[in-house]
Parts: C-alpha cells; structure tokens; sequence
C-alpha cells in the first residue's frame, strides 16, 4: 500500500496544478506540489501497520509528526478505503501532524466479520485502535461519507478527547432532513444496498466496472479518478466479504438512526466542520450539523461531488487546516 500511495500521489502533480484555479470554495497558496521536498519527505514517512482491535484486525496507515504533534485521524467512506487519503495525508504529514487513517471495519485490508457495522461500535473500534497505537486520546477527527458518520458517533461518545471534527459530504442517519434524503433519487443505492444478498449478487465479478460508474455518477471533477485508482479500489472490494461488509453499512441505519437522535439529545461544543461538495451535500451539510453541534462552520467545494478530498484535495487540505488551527 505504502508504494501505491505514493506512486498515485506523484503520478498527479499535474493535475492538482491543473486543477487549482477550479477550487474556489478556500485558498490554496499553501498547498505544496507533489513533487516538494516537504511532501516527498511525508510520503516516506507512511507506514503500513495492522493490529487487532475489538476482535478485528485493523489495516492503517501512520504517520509520526513532529514529538507532541496532535495526530489527526482520517477515516474513508464506501466504495473507498485508507487510499482515498492519498492526497491529503502528505499535506497534513508535511505540516508536522501525525497522521493515522485506517481501512475501516470489513473493508481495505482490515478483516471482515460478519457483524458489527453500526457506526457506534466502528466507532469504539477505532477508540480502540488510537489507545493501542500509543497516540493522544486528544485527536482531530475527520470522516469522510461513512467514515463522517463513525466520527460523529466517536465525538458523541467522547467529547472530551475530540478537539475538532470535519464531517464531508455525508448526512447523518436519524438527524434532520435524514428521512427526506432518504426517498430522495439521489440515494438509491441506499435502498438497494439494504436489501440482504442482491446486491452482493449483481457486483460481484463486475466490481471494476460498477464502481467506475458509481465513482463517475457521484463525481463533478471526474478527472479525480485514474485508471489506476479504480483498479486498486476494485481489488479491495472483490476481496471475500467486502461487498457484504460495505453494504453492511447501509443495513444498520436504522440502528445508527436510533443512536444518533440519542447522540443528539447533548450538542457536540468543540468546533465542528462541514465540507461537501457543490454537486453533493456542500449545499447543506451546515445546516444539518448545526442539529448536533453548537460551533459550525460549512466549506462548499465547488468543481467538486462526493468525492471531495479525491475531486479538490487543495481545498479540503486548506479547510483542515485552518479548522485544526483552531484548536491550537
């Protein structure tokens, strides 16, 4: 993983440089090249690790920053794993932080039970795996589409060790206007991933070709996915059991719905930030998380979908940034 990682991230220097003058939603003058002494240095730095958590043995990635550094953990969503980051892990490295982003749950190269996918106890499962790591309970927290909703469910759960949170391009099970998204035609799939065993059925074998066209259908920037990223991608999810797990996802919100509109009943305080994209969520994820926070601020990618942190790394690398520095 750690050649993939940094070939991918390399490979696109010129298309980030290309694609700059697109990112209008955040600055971008402090986005280093691919090729900068800064970011080659990080990508070194990437390691691969893996270690049993909670019954499940856990793939990440880590990055030691400089001594005391706050570590930042960054968790993918579905039809992506700890690859996502690619672009936006080097960043964060280069800047001194210490990086952790793991494959989550049933997916990547983590193992792949048969149970266990409601977001609160992913949730745990990562707790879990920064205490064995060693790293400062103290974290920014960041989620991106499944990944958002396991980081809510981990600042709901500990308050006091979550010093920011970043939730991208993701609603959140069981909190406004969650019940009208859902019978929106824009999320299908969440209704067909729900069904037990059909969707396993059709994918599987073609998951090179599916999630190409998911990729596209939920992209503006679809220049953001390479012949090569899409490879990877479907590799790990023709892996056995990780289609089962990633629709697993999907067949426990109505147990994530419960838990989050407890979760709710006490606002999250510490600063909390939205990031969606202007062809997705960016309209109003920051409406739909001041239903579960009292500090937030919302950052809307334009040129970008779903996929933010793939579509504009620069402009989600930027709003990081200055989120965390708020903590400081």
């Amino acid at each position: 993983m750690k050649n993939l990682f940094a070939s991918a991230f390399v490979a696109t220097s010129l298309f980030l440089a290309g694609a700059a003058h697109h990112v209008q939603a955040a600055s971008t003058d402090d986005y280093l090249p691919a090729t900068a002494p800064a970011i080659v240095k990080a990508i070194a730095k990437v390691q691969d690790g893996k270690v049993d958590v909670n019954g499940v043995r856990y793939h990440y990635l880590l990055a030691q920053g400089k001594p005391g550094a706050t570590p930042v953990v960054l968790l993918h969503g579905w039809a992506s794993t700890s690859y996502m980051w690619r672009y936006v892990m080097p960043q964060l490295v280069a800047r001194g932080y210490t990086v952790l982003a793991p494959d989550l749950r049933g997916l990547g190269d983590t193992s792949k039970p048969a149970t266990g996918y409601e977001k609160a106890n992913i949730a745990e499962d990562i707790h879990a795996l920064v205490a064995k790591l060693n790293l400062d309970p103290h974290i920014d927290l960041v989620g991106h589409d499944m990944g958002g909703m396991v980081a809510y469910a981990y600042a709901a759960q500990h308050p006091d060790e979550v010093r920011t949170l970043a939730i991208l391009d993701v609603p959140l099970p069981g909190i406004e206007p969650w019940d009208q998204i859902v019978q929106m035609p824009r999320t299908w799939h969440f209704r067909f991933y729900s069904v037990q065993d059909v969707p396993e059925m059709l994918i599987a074998g073609r998951e090179l070709e599916y999630l190409k066209w998911f990729h596209n259908s939920e992209a503006v920037n679809t220049r953001a996915f390479s012949n090569e990223a899409e490879e990877i991608y479907a590799r790990e999810y023709a892996m056995p059991g990780a289609l089962r797990a990633g629709f697993e996802y999907y067949r426990a919100f109505p147990e994530d719905a419960k838990a989050n509109r407890e979760f709710a009943r006490t606002k999250l305080t510490m600063p909390v930030l939205g990031i969606g994209g202007e062809g997705s969520f960016g309209p109003i994820i920051g409406d739909h998380l001041r239903h579960v926070a009292t500090h937030v601020e919302a950052v809307n990618v334009q040129g970008s979908g779903h996929w933010v942190a793939e579509e504009q790394p620069a402009a989600v690398t930027d709003a990081l940034l200055k989120l965390f520095s708020r903590s400081e």
